[in-house]
């Protein structure tokens, strides 16, 4: 290792960003780490706002990354296009130069793979599929038909978000599954209630298995007609550690152990919703913002561990909530055990909807807490290794 470790960061989402703050804001290790960070645009994107810019709610989710990253931490605007274990390099796409890395913290994010989105559909993954989603519904007809494809929290979201804003179309939430099976029996009520009075049909139990310009295709054989279908299940990694080499799952994310390290390249750490670290640990976790934060702060940690010649800390990631917005005027918030497992008590209604807000609010405080003071962040513990599930 030169004497001054190069930490290479790929993926400036909530893991990565919260990672390098915590990095290059260290004040011991100010002299002795150079943090750079990859990632293809100069914008931080709030992916939980996405589904705001698509209805129409908002106009952008986009926040300018120098404003969120520590100014010891540079940040070079290029995609990772493979990691050179062997060599230890980065090489990027579009004519750059490849770069050195001492560690790397592989924070790519999670993504929709564009082999699983049916042609004719439209994906919410990024602001270009937000913008032109916005665009399609704002040219939609009174009367026409919109199909959301998938209803976890995501589906949820969107779905409540555009009924709110289009009374005039008919909005349609198709599931494989039963609606909201994964909160409390009152909170799945709620979910129900609220999407009911904004007069959507919620279709469940039910694949679809091909999309046309006009309708959607079920496993069934059924033809539902949709002038709009609006794709948000099926997320996974992007394959960048797969296409290099690295041990991943069947989903694409990284495999790292309990301090998110990859065993088989120790110098290679991983944080974010493109990693799946030990399940003694990580067996309750849920690809979200509320899973990244931590993961990239712990991720810190462990690197910074690595660097004291310490042995790092296990991983220890709790829940306390979800909260799921339900249009500008509702919401609900569902109390959880540290292993996601749902409480009793809910919130629901515009208290809910003032929840959520305040906690989309505080996702960007805390990462801009982190680069005012390296290690300010802190999170729920998880379950004992022995409950995680």
């Amino acid at each position: 290792m030169s004497a001054r470790c190069q930490v290479v960061i790929i993926g400036a989402g909530y893991a990565g960003v919260m990672a390098a703050n915590r990095l290059a804001g260290n004040q011991r290790l100010s002299e002795s780490i150079r943090v750079i960070v990859l990632n293809p645009v100069a914008d931080f994107v709030e992916r939980i706002r996405l589904h705001e810019v698509a209805a129409g709610s908002r106009e952008s989710a986009s926040v300018p990354m120098r404003s969120l990253l520590h100014e010891r931490a540079e940040l070079i605007e290029s995609t990772a296009s493979r990691i050179d274990t062997e060599h230890r390099k980065v090489h990027l796409s579009g004519g750059h130069a490849a770069l050195d890395y001492d560690i790397l913290l592989y924070s790519v994010g999670s993504t929709q793979a564009p082999d699983k989105i049916p042609a004719g559909a439209y994906a919410l993954k990024d602001p270009e599929d937000a913008n032109r989603l916005r665009a399609r519904l704002s040219q939609l007809d009174p009367g026409s038909t919109v199909s959301i494809i998938g209803a976890g929290l995501t589906g949820i979201e969107v779905t409540a978000e555009i009924a709110e804003k289009y009374p005039q179309l008919r909005v349609h939430l198709i599931s494989r599954g039963a609606i909201a099976d994964s909160l409390s029996g009152s909170g799945r009520h709620a979910v129900m209630k609220r999407l009911s009075g904004l007069g959507v049909e919620m279709i469940e139990n039910t694949d679809v298995q091909r999309c046309h310009d006009s309708s959607v295709i079920t496993s069934g054989g059924d033809t539902l007609r949709s002038d709009c279908t609006i794709w948000t299940a099926g997320f996974s990694a992007p394959d960048l550690a797969r296409d290099s080499g690295l041990p991943t799952d069947a989903l694409g994310r990284l495999m790292v152990d309990e301090s998110l390290s990859c065993p088989q390249f120790p110098d290679i750490f991983g944080a974010g919703d493109a990693i799946q670290a030990a399940h003694t640990v990580a067996g309750h976790l849920r690809m979200s913002c509320a899973t990244a934060l931590p993961l990239g702060a712990h991720a810190a940690d462990s690197i910074i561990a690595r660097l004291d010649k310490r042995a790092p800390a296990p991983l220890s990631v709790g829940y306390m909530l979800r909260c799921i917005s339900l249009g500008r005027k509702s919401g609900l918030v569902q109390t959880v055990h540290a292993d996601d497992q749902p409480r009793r008590f809910v919130l629901r209604g515009r208290l809910a909807a003032t929840a959520k807000a305040q906690m989309c609010q505080m996702t960007l405080s805390w990462i801009r807490g982190e680069l005012r003071r390296s290690g300010s962040y802190s999170w729920p513990k998880g379950p004992r290794p022995a409950e995680a599930k």
